[in-house]
């Protein structure tokens, strides 16, 4: 009998997760664990071919469906189109700039989708003051799913994608320093809104970079250095992605991977 263990751990991880996501108390976890769906679906396809995972994928689909309601599987679904995305892509030997601003775009229009039928998230709903800036938001938490997502393929299936050479150049450097501008204009709200959302999205082109960045540097750390340095960033999250966003921001004008060149 052939070997199936992973499309077997991938309907598992699709079950559990769409009970997780299905339980306001367990919610939080679930989303975390739907992360590695897409990295399980693509060693999946690469070790058993597509009729396996993709058996277990619909079969755990269904099942989620059943027990959650079709929100809870189309939320499930939703993590599920990036990992074949990322199979294709990669079977294309696309670059991990082009790669990684695919699986950003695709979260981004889930999300513009999502808000469109069902409104803005109810995490965000009670900070009444950030909902006008919620479309740059998107943007940079879609940015941050799509760097996690290269980033456990490139760890758990051992897929070199270089992703520690990404370099996006000068273009979004450009966008930040034009929609800062425009976000401090006060005499028309609407184009200062508009900026402040540029401002924020942009953003999401550094922390993609300064992932890269990151993991270039910490690769000449020790192991000792690399795993407290883990730590620190699971205790301070947001900090976290500051410093990794300033490093990707910053990254232009003092190349700290002595890169050339960039996304053309």
């Amino acid at each position: 009998m052939r070997n199936v263990r992973i499309s077997l751990i991938l309907f598992a991880l699709i079950c559990i997760t769409g009970v997780a996501m299905g339980n306001d108390v367990f919610a939080a976890f679930g989303w975390g664990l739907s992360l590695f769906i897409p990295v399980t679906l693509f060693m999946g396809i690469e070790r058993e071919g597509f009729v396996f995972p993709g058996i277990a994928t619909l079969t755990g689909i269904g099942i989620v469906w059943l027990t959650g309601g079709w929100e809870t599987a189309l939320n499930v679904a939703e993590m599920v189109v990036p990992g074949y995305i990322t199979w294709f892509l990669l079977k294309k030997d696309m670059k991990g700039e082009r790669l990684s601003l695919l699986l950003t775009m695709y979260f981004y229009l889930i999300s513009i989708g999502e808000d469109f039928f069902f409104g803005p998230p109810q995490d965000i709903e009670p900070i009444k003051a950030i909902i006008p800036f919620r479309w740059g938001l998107y943007f940079y938490t879609s940015a941050l799913f799509a760097v996690i997502i290269i980033g456990t393929i490139v760890l758990v299936a051992k897929r070199d994608i270089e992703f520690k050479r990404i370099n996006f150049g000068v273009i979004p450097v450009i966008l930040f320093i034009l929609s800062g501008i425009a976000a401090v204009f006060k005499p028309l709200p609407a184009i200062q809104i508009a900026g402040a959302n540029a401002l924020i999205a942009t953003c999401g082109f550094f922390l993609i970079q300064g992932f890269a960045v990151v993991a270039g540097i910490m690769e000449r750390w020790r192991p000792l250095s690399r795993i407290i340095t883990f730590f620190i960033a699971i205790l301070f999250p947001l900090a976290a992605l500051v410093i990794i966003t300033l490093a990707g921001l910053f990254d232009f004008w003092f190349d700290f991977r002595k890169l050339k060149g960039g996304l053309q």
